[in-house]
């Protein structure tokens, strides 16, 4: 997948997280609480994911873009992530009692996000992908050589490749009817999870059976 490619499908997921977060927003308390809570911290750890990869890429550019569009982008990945931290630490240090404050902040983050990411799909996606061109994402997979695992691999691929990985699904509650034409790193995103945790332990599952299965057969 090209670098910039993988920043737009980062994009798309946050904006489906975001439109989780103000559907729960509408929702009653107490239930709210719990899962605003969740959500929170898996946003939190989606975007700092993304801004990761963002700002590598921005690194990589930086003699080409202007001082204007870098100051932006880190201003903006200092502020958003902050208030994540605010709402995530009023869940844990004041709990259900600051609900109010929860969505005063949400309702602060969410539509900047969204300009957030309009913006830089308007001017600094456009820039990183005419200077990188089709450039792919330099991060390691993480996958050993005898099983070629990858992050764009679907849940069903998986399944059918390696049956073994059944039990693991399962115990990581991915709904393979659901989730079964999803990629491996969206699936993981879904759960506040980096892909190469989920890599790891799915390349763990399927070594371990082989190496049954070649015990059994000496």
């Amino acid at each position: 997948m090209r670098a910039v490619d993988r920043l737009r499908r980062d994009h798309e997921i946050l904006r489906t997280k975001l439109d989780v977060l103000e559907a729960t927003l509408r929702m009653t308390p107490p239930t709210t609480w719990f899962i605003l809570r969740e959500l929170c911290y898996t946003l939190s750890r989606q975007l700092q994911d993304h801004i990761r990869r963002e700002e590598e890429l921005v690194t990589a550019c930086q003699q080409s873009l202007s001082p204007d569009v870098r100051s932006h982008v880190r201003l903006e990945h200092d502020e958003e992530p902050q208030l994540l931290r605010t709402v995530n630490h009023l869940f844990i240090e004041e709990g259900g009692k600051a609900i109010e404050q929860v969505r005063a902040v949400l309702d602060e983050l969410i539509p900047r996000l969204r300009r957030h990411m309009e913006g830089e799909e308007a001017e600094l996606f456009p820039a990183i992908e005419e200077i990188l061109g089709d450039q792919e994402e330099s991060s390691a997979r993480g996958s050993s050589p005898a099983v070629k695992l990858h992050e764009e691999m679907t849940v069903n691929h998986i399944l059918h490749t390696y049956p073994q990985t059944k039990l693991l699904l399962e115990r990581l509650f991915i709904n393979v009817p659901y989730e079964g034409y999803d990629c491996l790193d969206e699936v993981a995103w879904r759960r506040g999870m980096d892909c190469c945790q989920l890599l790891l332990l799915l390349e763990k599952a399927i070594s371990v059976e082989c190496r049954c299965e070649e015990t059994a057969a000496a």
